[in-house]
């Protein structure tokens, strides 16, 4: 089987809004667990390392920096950080051609670099330009599992 195919059909990049959900066992993070997490498809999950770094700050401003550390830390040992340095050229591409955060062109640029789908939910910037980030990568919406 083609590497590169088999890694599309059993890879899904994470973005951090889910991850939150997915932390918090709130109803999208019990989809995503149960689409995604539990389904045998599914053996790599990515992540950017923006992502790593924003769930940390969101779980800080909750937490003691120690705590927050160590719960994301803790949570994302079976997830892959990709390299920074492999997502700085399309990362930099999509931020400034999409009124996009970082962190989402981050993600997008993960999934673009490894040509796997993107999980992610919508969000009004996204959406809005939804179209053109369509032909660029697959994005999933785990709201549309509601």
């Amino acid at each position: 089987m083609n590497v590169n195919k088999d890694l599309h059909e059993t890879s899904i990049v994470i973005d951090t809004g889910v991850l939150v959900e997915l932390l918090e066992n709130s109803e999208l993070g019990i989809i995503f667990s149960q689409h995604f997490l539990e389904n045998p498809q599914f053996e790599r999950y990515y992540i950017s390392p923006i992502t790593d770094t924003e769930l940390k700050y969101i779980f800080c401003r909750r937490n003691s920096y120690q705590e927050a550390k160590k719960i994301v830390s803790d949570f994302l040992k079976d997830f892959i950080i990709c390299p920074e340095s492999n997502l700085r050229d399309d990362a930099f591409r999509l931020k400034c051609n999409f009124p996009i955060s970082l962190a989402d062109s981050y993600s997008l640029a993960v999934a673009i670099v490894l040509n796997i789908p993107l999980c992610m939910k919508k969000e009004e910037e996204i959406q809005n330009n939804i179209g053109k980030l369509s032909s660029e990568a697959k994005i999933i919406f785990i709201d549309d599992y509601l």
